[in-house]
């Protein structure tokens, strides 16, 4: 496994194409932090986005999912700190980890593998 820290000058960019390739991605979601423990949030719902929003004084990191009935779920990140993806050793995206501010940490992982020769979002047989 390896961990990729992605730049702050690069989290749009980074996480637009993040989105574009997992979108409909079964993912699950779970907040932990020193006081809460690990909280899950989500799980195994589709992904339909994560964008940042950098540019304005108080910067925020929103995680967009689908619910079975039509709706969305949305979790904010207010205050993000740091934005890791951790991946297989032969490039394949496990998880997105986001640090924010107050010491919590919010990480979405695939049920599914997404192999680095992912198309349209949907894996190759391995």
């Amino acid at each position: 496994m390896r961990t990729i820290d992605v730049p702050q000058n690069d989290w749009t960019r980074t996480l637009d194409q993040f989105s574009a390739v997992h979108d409909g991605w079964l993912v699950s979601l779970e907040v932990v932090g020193p006081l809460l423990g690990a909280q899950p949030q989500v799980h195994e719902l589709p992904l339909r986005g994560i964008t940042a929003e950098t540019g304005s004084r108080d910067p925020v990191i929103t995680i967009a999912v689908a619910r079975a009935d039509g709706g969305h779920i949305t979790h904010v990140i207010h205050a993000p700190t740091r934005v890791q993806i951790e991946q297989t050793n032969e490039g394949a995206d496990v998880a997105l980890q986001i640090q924010s501010g107050d010491g919590t940490a919010s990480i979405l992982r695939f049920r599914t593998v997404a192999t680095a020769d992912s198309v349209d979002g949907m894996p190759r047989p391995f």
